[in-house]
Protein backbone atom coordinates (compact mmCIF):
# COMPACT_ATOMS: atom_id res chain seq x y z
CA UNK A 1 0.00 0.00 0.00
CA UNK A 2 2.86 2.40 0.81
CA UNK A 3 4.30 1.85 -2.66
CA UNK A 4 0.90 2.61 -4.19
CA UNK A 5 0.66 5.84 -2.20
CA UNK A 6 4.18 6.78 -3.16
CA UNK A 7 3.48 6.32 -6.85
CA UNK A 8 0.22 8.25 -6.75
CA UNK A 9 1.05 11.17 -4.49
CA UNK A 10 4.82 11.59 -4.48
CA UNK A 11 5.15 12.92 -8.03
CA UNK A 12 6.36 16.44 -7.29
CA UNK A 13 8.60 19.02 -8.91
CA UNK A 14 12.24 18.20 -8.27
CA UNK A 15 13.55 19.63 -5.02
CA UNK A 16 16.93 19.63 -3.33
CA UNK A 17 18.10 20.43 0.16
CA UNK A 18 20.70 22.68 -1.50
CA UNK A 19 17.85 25.02 -2.50
CA UNK A 20 17.61 26.15 1.12
CA UNK A 21 21.05 27.70 1.54
CA UNK A 22 19.91 31.17 2.61
CA UNK A 23 20.47 32.49 6.14
CA UNK A 24 16.85 31.95 7.19
CA UNK A 25 17.07 28.21 6.59
CA UNK A 26 20.34 27.37 8.37
CA UNK A 27 18.85 26.07 11.61
CA UNK A 28 16.26 23.93 9.84
CA UNK A 29 18.78 22.32 7.50
CA UNK A 30 21.10 21.69 10.45
CA UNK A 31 18.33 19.71 12.14
CA UNK A 32 17.74 17.73 8.95
CA UNK A 33 21.44 16.81 8.95
CA UNK A 34 21.04 15.65 12.55
CA UNK A 35 18.17 13.43 11.44
CA UNK A 36 20.41 11.95 8.73
CA UNK A 37 22.79 10.62 11.37
CA UNK A 38 20.04 9.51 13.75
CA UNK A 39 20.32 12.23 16.40
CA UNK A 40 16.65 13.21 15.93
CA UNK A 41 13.64 11.21 14.79
CA UNK A 42 10.84 13.80 14.57
CA UNK A 43 10.63 17.28 13.07
CA UNK A 44 7.61 19.61 13.00
CA UNK A 45 7.64 22.47 10.48
CA UNK A 46 4.99 25.16 10.28
CA UNK A 47 4.41 28.29 8.27
CA UNK A 48 1.73 30.27 6.52
CA UNK A 49 0.30 29.24 3.18
CA UNK A 50 2.82 29.32 0.29
CA UNK A 51 5.91 29.59 2.51
CA UNK A 52 7.53 26.59 0.82
CA UNK A 53 6.55 23.76 3.18
CA UNK A 54 5.85 21.23 0.44
CA UNK A 55 9.01 22.13 -1.51
CA UNK A 56 11.04 21.74 1.68
CA UNK A 57 9.41 18.42 2.58
CA UNK A 58 10.19 17.01 -0.85
CA UNK A 59 13.77 18.30 -0.61
CA UNK A 60 14.15 16.57 2.75
CA UNK A 61 12.75 13.37 1.25
CA UNK A 62 15.25 13.55 -1.60
CA UNK A 63 18.09 14.05 0.88
CA UNK A 64 17.14 10.78 2.60
CA UNK A 65 16.81 8.96 -0.71
CA UNK A 66 20.34 10.09 -1.48
CA UNK A 67 21.54 8.08 1.53
CA UNK A 68 19.49 5.04 0.48
CA UNK A 69 16.67 5.28 2.98
CA UNK A 70 13.08 4.36 2.10
CA UNK A 71 10.94 7.48 1.99
CA UNK A 72 7.33 8.45 1.41
CA UNK A 73 5.71 11.88 1.16
CA UNK A 74 1.98 12.20 1.83
CA UNK A 75 -0.34 15.19 1.72
CA UNK A 76 -3.03 14.57 4.33
CA UNK A 77 -5.24 17.11 2.60
CA UNK A 78 -5.04 15.10 -0.63
CA UNK A 79 -5.74 11.83 1.17
CA UNK A 80 -8.80 13.24 2.93
CA UNK A 81 -10.10 14.87 -0.26
CA UNK A 82 -9.67 11.53 -2.03
CA UNK A 83 -11.77 9.85 0.70
CA UNK A 84 -8.92 7.54 1.65
CA UNK A 85 -9.31 5.40 4.76
CA UNK A 86 -7.10 6.60 7.61
CA UNK A 87 -6.06 3.00 8.25
CA UNK A 88 -3.87 3.24 5.16
CA UNK A 89 -1.21 4.78 7.42
CA UNK A 90 -0.86 1.48 9.29
CA UNK A 91 0.99 0.07 6.26
CA UNK A 92 3.93 2.45 6.64
CA UNK A 93 5.77 0.79 9.51
CA UNK A 94 8.51 -0.44 7.16
CA UNK A 95 9.14 3.02 5.69
CA UNK A 96 12.25 4.59 7.20
CA UNK A 97 11.26 8.23 6.62
CA UNK A 98 7.66 9.48 6.49
CA UNK A 99 6.82 13.07 5.52
CA UNK A 100 3.29 14.15 6.43
CA UNK A 101 2.18 17.43 4.87
CA UNK A 102 -0.92 19.48 5.78
CA UNK A 103 -1.29 18.36 9.38
CA UNK A 104 -3.86 21.11 9.93
CA UNK A 105 -6.12 19.34 7.41
CA UNK A 106 -6.96 16.61 9.95
CA UNK A 107 -8.70 19.06 12.28
CA UNK A 108 -12.22 17.70 12.63
CA UNK A 109 -11.09 14.21 11.51
CA UNK A 110 -10.56 12.21 14.71
CA UNK A 111 -9.99 8.97 12.78
CA UNK A 112 -6.97 10.50 11.04
CA UNK A 113 -5.70 11.91 14.33
CA UNK A 114 -5.86 8.45 15.90
CA UNK A 115 -4.14 6.87 12.88
CA UNK A 116 -1.25 9.37 13.09
CA UNK A 117 -1.00 8.85 16.85
CA UNK A 118 -0.52 5.11 16.28
CA UNK A 119 1.89 5.81 13.40
CA UNK A 120 4.07 7.90 15.72
CA UNK A 121 4.10 5.08 18.26
CA UNK A 122 5.04 2.57 15.56
CA UNK A 123 7.77 4.81 14.22
CA UNK A 124 9.30 5.03 17.67
CA UNK A 125 9.14 1.26 18.04
CA UNK A 126 10.79 0.65 14.64
CA UNK A 127 13.23 3.55 14.87
CA UNK A 128 11.72 5.38 11.88
CA UNK A 129 11.65 9.13 11.31
CA UNK A 130 8.64 11.41 10.73
CA UNK A 131 8.63 14.98 9.42
CA UNK A 132 5.39 16.92 9.89
CA UNK A 133 4.37 20.13 8.12
CA UNK A 134 1.43 22.39 8.91
CA UNK A 135 0.15 25.93 8.54
CA UNK A 136 -0.27 26.02 12.31
CA UNK A 137 2.02 25.47 15.29
CA UNK A 138 1.12 22.51 17.47
CA UNK A 139 -0.44 24.70 20.17
CA UNK A 140 -2.91 26.14 17.62
CA UNK A 141 -4.13 22.80 16.24
CA UNK A 142 -7.72 22.05 17.19
CA UNK A 143 -7.45 18.28 17.65
CA UNK A 144 -9.93 16.15 19.51
CA UNK A 145 -7.13 13.70 20.40
CA UNK A 146 -5.08 15.54 23.00
CA UNK A 147 -2.56 12.70 23.21
CA UNK A 148 -1.59 13.39 19.60
CA UNK A 149 -0.87 17.01 20.47
CA UNK A 150 1.40 15.92 23.29
CA UNK A 151 3.29 13.60 20.91
CA UNK A 152 3.71 16.35 18.33
CA UNK A 153 4.92 18.80 20.97
CA UNK A 154 7.94 16.55 21.59
CA UNK A 155 9.22 17.01 18.03
CA UNK A 156 11.91 19.53 17.16
CA UNK A 157 9.80 22.48 15.96
CA UNK A 158 10.66 25.27 13.54
CA UNK A 159 8.71 28.05 11.89
CA UNK A 160 9.54 28.53 8.22
CA UNK A 161 10.88 31.90 7.06
CA UNK A 162 8.25 34.20 5.60
CA UNK A 163 10.36 35.11 2.57
CA UNK A 164 10.98 38.64 3.73
CA UNK A 165 14.74 38.18 3.30
CA UNK A 166 15.60 38.80 -0.36
CA UNK A 167 18.77 36.71 -0.14
CA UNK A 168 16.73 33.68 0.98
CA UNK A 169 14.48 34.10 -2.04
CA UNK A 170 17.34 34.73 -4.44
CA UNK A 171 19.36 31.66 -3.42
CA UNK A 172 16.35 29.37 -3.70
CA UNK A 173 15.40 30.84 -7.07
CA UNK A 174 18.93 30.47 -8.45
CA UNK A 175 19.21 26.89 -7.21
CA UNK A 176 15.88 25.86 -8.74
CA UNK A 177 16.72 27.49 -12.09
CA UNK A 178 20.13 25.81 -12.12
CA UNK A 179 18.79 22.33 -11.37
CA UNK A 180 15.98 22.59 -13.91
CA UNK A 181 18.29 24.06 -16.56
CA UNK A 182 15.91 26.98 -17.06
CA UNK A 183 17.29 30.17 -18.59
CA UNK A 184 15.48 33.40 -17.77
CA UNK A 185 16.32 36.94 -18.72
CA UNK A 186 18.01 38.51 -15.64
CA UNK A 187 15.64 41.49 -15.81
CA UNK A 188 12.76 39.11 -15.14
CA UNK A 189 14.59 37.44 -12.26
CA UNK A 190 15.16 40.84 -10.64
CA UNK A 191 11.54 41.82 -11.19
CA UNK A 192 10.30 38.56 -9.71
CA UNK A 193 12.51 38.99 -6.64
CA UNK A 194 11.59 42.64 -6.14
CA UNK A 195 7.93 42.80 -7.20
CA UNK A 196 6.74 39.20 -7.05
CA UNK A 197 5.37 37.33 -4.04
CA UNK A 198 7.81 36.98 -1.16
CA UNK A 199 6.58 33.62 0.06
CA UNK A 200 8.73 30.86 -1.36
CA UNK A 201 5.90 28.60 -2.51
CA UNK A 202 4.13 31.45 -4.28
CA UNK A 203 7.35 32.62 -5.92
CA UNK A 204 8.05 29.15 -7.29
CA UNK A 205 4.46 28.91 -8.56
CA UNK A 206 4.99 32.14 -10.51
CA UNK A 207 8.28 30.76 -11.81
CA UNK A 208 6.46 27.75 -13.25
CA UNK A 209 4.02 30.04 -15.06
CA UNK A 210 6.88 32.08 -16.53
CA UNK A 211 8.87 29.12 -17.80
CA UNK A 212 7.05 28.69 -21.15
CA UNK A 213 7.96 32.28 -22.10
CA UNK A 214 11.66 31.57 -21.65
CA UNK A 215 11.89 27.89 -22.56
CA UNK A 216 14.10 28.71 -25.55
CA UNK A 217 16.28 31.32 -23.89
CA UNK A 218 19.40 29.13 -24.13
CA UNK A 219 19.27 29.71 -27.89
CA UNK A 220 18.51 33.42 -27.66
CA UNK A 221 21.18 36.05 -26.85
CA UNK A 222 20.12 38.12 -23.86
CA UNK A 223 20.25 41.34 -25.86
CA UNK A 224 17.81 39.86 -28.39
CA UNK A 225 14.93 39.27 -25.98
CA UNK A 226 12.12 41.54 -27.10
CA UNK A 227 10.71 44.26 -24.90
CA UNK A 228 7.27 42.79 -25.55
CA UNK A 229 8.32 39.44 -24.06
CA UNK A 230 9.83 41.18 -21.05
CA UNK A 231 6.60 43.12 -20.55
CA UNK A 232 4.53 39.94 -20.92
CA UNK A 233 6.57 38.31 -18.17
CA UNK A 234 6.20 41.33 -15.90
CA UNK A 235 2.45 41.30 -16.46
CA UNK A 236 2.30 37.63 -15.49
CA UNK A 237 4.25 38.37 -12.30
CA UNK A 238 1.98 41.33 -11.43
CA UNK A 239 -1.25 39.41 -12.08
CA UNK A 240 -0.24 36.29 -10.17
CA UNK A 241 1.14 38.32 -7.27
CA UNK A 242 -2.19 40.13 -7.05
CA UNK A 243 -4.02 36.78 -7.07
CA UNK A 244 -1.92 35.53 -4.17
CA UNK A 245 -2.60 38.73 -2.23
CA UNK A 246 -6.35 38.43 -2.84
CA UNK A 247 -6.23 34.81 -1.69
CA UNK A 248 -4.63 36.00 1.55
CA UNK A 249 -7.48 38.48 2.10
CA UNK A 250 -10.05 35.75 1.41
CA UNK A 251 -8.40 33.43 3.92
CA UNK A 252 -8.34 36.16 6.58
CA UNK A 253 -12.03 36.88 5.95
CA UNK A 254 -12.93 33.19 6.20
CA UNK A 255 -11.07 32.87 9.51
CA UNK A 256 -12.80 35.97 10.90
CA UNK A 257 -16.21 34.64 9.84
CA UNK A 258 -15.42 31.32 11.48
CA UNK A 259 -14.49 33.03 14.74
CA UNK A 260 -17.61 35.22 14.66
CA UNK A 261 -19.77 32.16 14.12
Amino acid sequence: MSEQLSLNLNIKQSASISDFSGPGWVSIIDVVRQMHVGLLTQLYLYGERDTGKTHLLNAICESFRDIDQSVIYLSLRELINANMDAMVLSSLENTTVIALDDMDAIQGHPEWQEAIFHLINLSQEYGNKIIFASRLPVKSLNFELRDLLSRLARAATFQLPTGSDRLDRQLILESVLRRRHWHFDPRIIDYLLNEGPHRIGAMLAVLNELQPLFSNMERTPLNKVSKAKIQDAMNIIDNLTLNFELADFDEIAENENFLDF
